[in-house]
């Protein structure tokens, strides 16, 4: 097992315990000047210049400043991790407080019984796992707001027999939702959240919002887990930003459903530390905001032209395919779609190098 964590930060040993006893390896993502410092075996600190000695000319491939800095960790597990290995994606400000945090996640990939949900909705909720009281009436950010319109909360159905090739892992503490969505909330933190339903499997055709923050993959699906580069200037003074995990989990449950994989969320649960700053996310957020459902319809729309492959062949087809599509969509997703292309051929380019 292999876990990636990105910081500009620092990273508190004391916060993932379970996997440094379990001996799991750690690839630190230093997204500052050079100044993490980690002072254990089992952790490994890749800086910018290790980014440039990687990747060479395609290191545009993985910019700076955002969390999209984590693909750096992804390329790096993925080169070198064993062919059954799983990865394990977490945020600095996430703590580990379950000890048998470490076997919960491969659980989740080992063929068993588990619950699916009633239906085949569109989009899931996945704080309709947590008990009645818990996040009551709140979205995870980037669930699209038309669909929030006389949602209906979803309740596990059937048992399928199914081994998860992804899994996102839930918090309790500081939940993921939106800057807007907490204007006028009187709690923001839920530091004794419980699941209801511990884990479920999602339908073919039914996605929900991909947090890095906590997420487990099998090696396979890494090349599909692209974190899309954000903090991408639309017009002056206005970048389109903290969508990148979200629309990358939108395009691998996309490309999961066409070959017939399975994605999982629930536990196991980590503790969220760390509320973002509100009005820094207003600003961030709005433009993607106004193209979110856009970028979404345009993933749907092109489905039918992706041909089931390896998951690196597949996010090379899509490339292509958002390159042939992007003048048809809006200014704002246009724009956003044309300076994707650089960084998203460079990324394609590395994996097969």
């Amino acid at each position: 097992m292999i876990a990636v964590i990105p910081t500009c930060r620092s990273i508190s040993l004391e916060h993932f315990g379970p996997l440094i006893d379990d001996g799991v390896r750690f690839i630190v993502v230093d997204d500052s000047e050079g100044v993490v410092k980690v002072n254990h075996p089992q952790f490994e600190v890749y800086t910018w210049a290790d980014r440039r000695r990687i990747l060479g000319g395609n290191e545009i491939a993985i910019p700076r400043g955002t969390g999209s800095c984590r693909d750096l960790g992804f390329y790096i597990a993925w080169k070198e991790s064993d062919v059954d290995e799983i990865v394990v994606a977490l945020d600095d400000d996430c703590s580990i407080e379950l000890p048998d945090f470490p076997e919960q996640v491969r659980s989740r990939f080992r063929v068993a019984k588990r619950p699916t949900l009633n239906g085949n909705p569109r989009f899931y909720n996945h704080f309709d796992l947590y008990e009645d009281g818990d996040l009551a009436g709140l979205f995870p950010r980037g669930f699209p707001y038309s669909a929030r319109v006389n949602y209906q909360r979803l309740e596990p159905g059937n048992e399928v027999t199914v081994a998860a090739r992804f899994n996102l892992g839930l918090w309790k503490g500081v939940p993921d939702i939106h800057a807007v969505d907490r204007i006028g909330l009187e709690r923001c933190e839920f530091p004794e959240a419980r699941l209801l339903h511990e884990n479920v499997i999602l339908p073919e055709g039914t996605a929900t919002c991909l947090c890095a923050g906590s997420m487990q993959l099998h090696r396979e699906v890494v090349p599909a887990i692209y974190q899309l580069p954000m903090m991408i200037e639309i017009f002056p003074g206005w970048p389109l930003d903290r969508l990148g995990d979200i629309w990358a989990g939108y395009i691998l449950k996309t490309l999961m459903d066409i070959r017939g994989e399975r994605m999982s969320v629930g536990g196991p649960l980590v503790r969220h530390l760390r509320i973002g700053p509100l009005q820094q996310n207003l600003r961030r957020e709005h433009l993607g905001h106004l193209v979110n459902e856009e970028f979404i319809d345009l993933l749907t729309h092109l489905r039918g032209e992706i041909e089931s492959g390896d998951y690196q062949e597949m996010m090379a087809q899509l490339q292509e395919l958002f390159a042939r599509n992007a003048h048809k969509a809006s200014p704002i997703l246009c724009a956003y779609l044309s300076k994707l292309q650089s960084p998203l051929s460079a990324w394609i380019a590395a994996l097969r190098s």
